[in-house]
């Protein structure tokens, strides 16, 4: 059976939903753009001006219940990495798990991820945005008891980042960059409620048995992440020159398309080459490969899997983009690259399991041209 034969059904957003995302990164935007200390200018003409972008650490304090442990090995050698290549690292939100735990003792259990972090700072590359599982940053009072003795007392964390995207003296658009929760019931609306049953009933039950009684979220519920990806894409998708980069979801987008998408794409369009050309063994073999590798995608955490990505993606304008997350359980971690002038989303490990960043974006768009997204 072909991909073209089993197409999985497409995600519709209703009308108040979008409503909702509509006017939470309207106001977010508006926000962002009035605090001028938040508006930073990346030159695609300047080999210094490069990014790595992660988010969804959710750092707990090694246990049971600290969803991070698992992936600190590849976090921690893609912080040295990239501090030797020169990146500014850029920390989309939920980078520390508040609703399962206090500050203090996920500080304590993670100085050396906070230390590597701190470099990036010291030397004036590193930029951080708090999200709804550590909106405790939010609090100036809070990044000055835990965040300054590690960063320094001139250490910020913003609620989101608009970044002016120029060549040398030429503006080319913006990338506006959030947590990407605003505007959703449970993690925006009713987040000061919604975090009470986490403390309370699931982070222990996870403690002392170590599955997770999470309720549905874009994180684990293919569903509403396929619903929320389609939401903030219908957002950026009106915006003239912009490209939307967020995390929360815990999946990677890049140019608006999901990895699921990115795969069935590649898969559809080796089956007809297949179809061409049966005996071609070569043919059969990447059928079989792309086929295992979005069932791989598509049960990744302890979600029940779905049939993610939608019919006819190509048809997408390449404006959104979603980091994935830094708490995969089979300890990967992935993030976007911004370099050269390009946008690239990687994964640490590599294929064989070394440190180092394997390029996830199939085929000839591995690498794209942030001036040809912003002017798409």
């Amino acid at each position: 059976m072909t991909i073209q034969e089993h197409e999985p059904a497409k995600i519709i957003v209703d009308a108040e939903t979008q409503s909702k995302v509509n006017f939470a990164l309207d106001a977010c935007y508006q926000r962002v753009g009035n605090a001028q200390d938040r508006v930073i200018t990346f030159d695609i003409s300047s080999p210094n001006d490069r990014y790595i972008i992660f988010s969804d650490q959710h750092r707990g304090k090694r246990d049971r219940a600290d969803d991070f442990r698992h992936s600190e090995r590849a976090y921690n050698a893609a912080l040295a990495y990239y501090y030797a290549m020169g990146h500014t690292l850029v920390t989309l939100g939920d980078v520390e798990e508040f609703w399962k735990q206090f500050p203090g003792p996920v500080i304590k259990a993670y100085k050396h991820s906070l230390g590597l972090e701190a470099r990036f700072h010291k030397d004036g590359r590193y930029l951080r945005i708090w999200g709804n599982h550590d909106d405790e940053w939010a609090k100036e009072g809070t990044v000055r008891r835990y965040l300054w003795p590690i960063f320094g007392d001139d250490l910020k964390v913003y609620e989101g980042l608009r970044v002016q995207i120029v060549d040398g003296d030429v503006e080319l658009g913006e990338l506006f960059l959030i947590h990407g929760h605003q505007g959703t019931l449970d993690s925006d609306i009713l987040s000061q409620w919604s975090r009470i049953p986490v403390r309370l009933l699931y982070a222990p039950v996870q403690r002392l048995t170590g599955f997770s009684l999470a309720p549905k979220t874009p994180a684990n519920d293919w569903e509403r992440r396929e619903g929320h990806n389609q939401a903030m894409y219908e957002w950026v998708k009106r915006k003239p020159r912009i490209l939307l980069i967020a995390g929360h979801t815990h999946r990677p987008v890049f140019q608006s398309l999901t990895h699921p998408d990115q795969v069935l794409q590649e898969l559809a369009e080796t089956q007809a080459k297949l179809a061409e050309d049966r005996g071609n063994a070569a043919l059969r073999l990447k059928v079989g490969e792309l086929s295992a590798e979005l069932e791989w995608i598509r049960a990744q955490q302890v979600a029940e899997p779905g049939e993610e990505g939608g019919p006819s993606p190509t048809k997408k304008k390449p404006r959104y983009f979603n980091t994935g997350c830094c708490c995969f359980l089979d300890g990967k971690i992935t993030g976007l690259e911004l370099i050269d002038g390009e946008i690239r989303l990687i994964r640490w490990p590599d294929d064989e399991g070394k440190p180092r960043p394997k390029v996830l974006a199939p085929g000839a768009n591995q690498s794209v041209s942030l001036r040809t997204l912003l002017a798409a």
